[in-house]
């Protein structure tokens, strides 16, 4: 949480310290391109960091991929992707090739789980408010979560599974010079449960209460250089009485392309 808040600390020293402003129409590339509706992919370094309640903390580093397919005028719609397992896979792979043990298992048995499933995360928005340097966009998330943790002894309590999601959105985007703008936004995700988990001890397996998911996050681009730093923040929220609690922090650097 550390990094985060120091992640978050930055972004907002560079909103209050950009005075030079221009539009989003003039984010233009040089070669006929708009910087801000034809960058729609985002090649990044990440490092995550999982803390759990009853589990086990655990990070590593890795490489990633998003999409975006963005648009400034009035009621347009933006459409915001990433499949945070892709990057997961790739370090568990690279960890795997190395003999390397992984951080989130230990000897007792103990085993978390936070992630994507195979649709990965979405966020679709459309522009209520649509300014020269300022967009404000309602919308919706929708997309999968596995979440699980399993206790010392190889025993998995609720809430545990594979979850769908769909929920409320917002994005407000400010251009703050006329190189960087900065996409900040929220969302709480309301899940369906889509299949359990094997070896779930609990009394109230089949009726537990789905977890909810709240994340919050922000991405700081720069036309010159091309590059892009991001922060997300997702809260598991357990409505059940087991009042399990675990939040991913994902920060990433990367290359618009």
């Amino acid at each position: 949480m550390k990094t985060y808040r120091l992640a978050l600390i930055f972004l907002a020293t560079v909103t209050v310290s950009g005075v030079s402003a221009q539009t989003f129409a003039d984010l233009e590339t040089g070669r006929g391109k708009n910087a801000f509706l034809d960058w729609s992919w985002e090649l990044m370094v990440r490092r995550t960091q999982v803390n759990t309640k009853y589990t086990i903390d655990y990070g590593g580093t890795t490489f990633t991929m998003k999409f975006r397919a963005d648009d400034y005028e009035k009621g347009g719609m933006r459409w915001h992707f990433e499949n945070p397992t892709l990057g997961d896979l790739i370090w568990v792979l690279a960890r795997t090739v190395r003999g390397k043990e992984m951080p989130n298992q230990n000897s007792n048995g103990a085993e978390q789980a936070f992630g994507s499933g195979f649709i990965g995360w979405h966020n679709v928005t459309w522009n209520a408010v649509a300014q020269d340097r300022l967009l404000i966009s309602p919308g919706m998330s929708f997309g999968d979560y596995i979440f699980a943790s399993q206790r010392a002894g190889g025993i998995t309590m609720d809430p545990a599974g594979y979850y769908f999601h769909v929920g409320p959105s917002l994005m407000v985007t400010p251009m703050v010079t006329d190189n960087i703008w900065i996409d900040i936004y929220a969302r709480y995700d309301i899940t369906g449960k889509a299949g359990g988990m094997t070896n779930t001890a609990s009394p109230t397996e089949g009726k537990y209460k789905n977890p909810n998911f709240f994340g919050l996050g922000a991405s700081l681009k720069h036309k010159s250089s091309h590059l892009c730093f991001t922060t997300n923040y997702t809260k598991m929220i357990d409505r059940g009485a087991n009042k399990d609690s675990a939040s991913r922090v994902d920060i990433s650097l990367g290359f618009m392309f």
